[in-house]
């Protein structure tokens, strides 16, 4: 049994910022106009090429000149207005802030907050030079693939009934990996693995430490998700409807599969656990009665669960601490 796995510990990552923009043309396709370059250090850098490319322009009419003139200042002011704010040199426009709004239900300052920590994630996964190879996402792509119990064509139809191409879904999921491998490099690197801290917790919570052989229960399964709700609600002693088989079991954590020990493991005596999917159509709960040959795990290998555990805990302010030093160290700059 991995000590490391007493309980499932799931990292919720509340600042993953994952925003659906579109490509580059999400940001310059305020009125129609081409794609900009944008510096760092100045707005906008508009040339006037092909100015001086001929002598023969100089015989052109006025009216074709300054109809030129006029085009041009148009595009300048229109191009300088779909501009909200730079961060460390990077345009957010107002279109994508009025995407935002619409996406979060949210008004224009949480919309551009929310744009201007993105932004920063980005950058940081730039500068941690964080990574996810094809491999990578081929292997979660499969993960996902068989959580839904179906196979990869299964899987990728599924992805085109929604309306979604192949390669859009690959990208917004490496972007989701890149966030969450972000987050985790954050949260590791916080002071919670303190080693007086990992025993400060190990001391003041020792019944977290123990792990049983042996699991009695009684298993409840039925085809009906909703029955089972209704009946874990109201209780054991509540009657037992046509459509849910009991049945009494006695497990050893070692030969179930460790993501259902984890769940025995975080179930506690005289309750019963979340209700899981069979995969054969069923859903199952069970009622633990009791937890035989408990042992104690040692210090040393509950360390990783607890660095883990004070992470899950301490998530928020760990994430909220870290990018307000970012953002406290980035040249945001609001045009209007």
């Amino acid at each position: 049994m991995n000590y490391h796995r007493l309980f499932i510990v799931m990292f919720v990552f509340i600042l993953s910022f994952i925003y659906a923009q579109e490509s580059s043309k999400s940001d310059s396709d305020l009125s129609g106009l081409e794609q900009v370059n944008l510096t760092k250090d100045s707005a906008i850098n508009f040339s006037s090429s092909n100015q001086h490319e001929n002598m023969d322009f100089v015989s052109k009419t006025t009216k074709e000149e300054s109809t030129k003139s006029s085009i041009n200042n148009r595009k300048k002011e229109n191009i300088v207005g779909g501009i909200a704010l730079f961060v460390n040199g990077e345009p957010i426009t107002l279109y994508a802030i009025s995407k935002a709004e619409k996406m979060l239900n949210t008004d224009r300052l949480r919309a551009a907050d929310f744009l201007i920590m993105e932004q920063l994630r980005k950058e940081e996964v730039k500068r941690l030079k964080i990574d996810i190879t094809d491999e990578q996402l081929d292997s979660q792509i499969n993960f996902i693939a068989e959580q839904n119990n179906m196979n990869l064509s299964q899987f990728y139809n599924a992805v085109m009934q929604q309306g979604m191409s192949l390669s859009d879904y690959r990208s917004k999921l490496k972007e989701q990996m890149l966030a969450q491998e972000l987050m985790r490099k954050i949260l590791f690197s916080s002071n919670v693995g303190q080693e007086d801290a990992l025993r400060k917790y190990y001391s003041e919570n020792p019944e977290e430490f123990v792990i049983p052989k042996k699991i009695k229960s009684i298993k409840f399964v039925s085809k009906s998700k909703q029955s089972l709700e209704s009946f874990v609600s109201n209780g054991l002693e509540s009657s037992l409807p046509n459509n849910i088989v009991r049945a009494e079991e006695e497990l050893e954590l070692e030969n179930i599969p460790s993501q259902i020990a984890d769940v025995f493991l975080i179930t506690p005596k005289d309750s019963f656990t979340p209700i899981l999917e069979s995969g054969d159509g069923n859903y199952v709960t069970f009622f633990v009665k009791d937890k035989i040959d408990i042992n104690q795990v040692d210090f040393d290998k509950a360390k990783g669960y607890i660095v883990q555990k004070l992470m899950a805990n301490n998530q928020e302010k760990i994430l909220s601490d870290y990018f307000e030093r970012v953002r406290t160290r980035s040249k945001i700059v609001f045009v209007r």
